[in-house]
């Protein structure tokens, strides 16, 4: 599906960059346990910040990001959003602390106030492979995204009851089994993004789950791990 992306002429990258603003506020995606990885846009610099949730305790992040990339181009039709990024930050542990293979795609799906959809595509790349790649916006809609969340929106998420039953815990994974997400798990087959191990998956319908049943999504999975060991 990916290959696609190359492949159908749609909309080229423009070399000059438009001061766009995408991301208002932090959007962060809730993981197994308390790590919460986390987007932040300042002027031409998106940053990827480590961040966590403890429960009864505040939201917060690392005062370092564990990455920065600047936004060479932008190309954009409501809701998707397609950055051509250059990471500025220098890879550790490396010969190379700044490689030719520092290019990436990242597109972004606005969803609403609260949720963001992302998806990071061509990690790795040369700045002559971003430069000639064409995105065809029209797949894009039939993508599939991780959900980031606001701030404000995690905050509401807290207040939220707690899984605390091996009976509830069971429930999420049922409807997880069920029919309510197959469509979600084809696009995620279809569109095979970066995720090691599958656990981004397995996060977001976790997520998904948990918010359509009232339940607090934040540590809901290494909770439900416990529960049904």
């Amino acid at each position: 599906m990916l290959k696609l992306l190359w492949l159908i002429v749609l909309f080229t990258f423009s070399d000059k960059v438009a001061a766009q603003r995408v991301i208002y506020g932090d959007y962060s995606f809730i993981g197994r346990g308390i790590q919460t990885p986390t987007l932040r846009q300042c002027n031409d610099t998106i940053y990827q910040f480590n961040c966590y949730t403890y429960p009864g305790i505040p939201h917060r992040c690392l005062a370092k990001p564990s990455a920065y990339y600047k936004i060479i181009s932008l190309i954009s039709q409501a809701p998707f959003y397609v950055l051509k990024l250059e990471r500025l930050d220098t890879i550790p542990l490396t010969s190379k602390p700044y490689p030719q293979t520092r290019y990436s795609l990242m597109i972004l799906k606005i969803i609403n106030n609260d949720e963001l959809g992302y998806l990071p595509l061509r990690l790795g790349s040369t700045k002559i492979q971003i430069d000639t790649a064409q995105v065809n916006i029209a797949i894009l809609r039939n993508n599939f995204y991780f959900t980031y969340f606001s701030n404000k929106y995690i905050k509401d998420l807290t207040r939220l009851k707690l899984i605390s039953t091996k009976q509830q815990a069971q429930s999420i994974i049922e409807i997880i089994k069920g029919e309510t997400f197959k469509e979600v798990i084809k696009k995620y087959q279809k569109t095979q993004p970066i995720d090691f191990y599958g656990s981004g998956m397995i996060s977001e319908l976790i997520n998904r789950a948990c918010i359509m049943e009232g339940y607090n999504p934040l540590n809901a999975q290494q909770k439900i791990n416990d529960l049904l060991k």
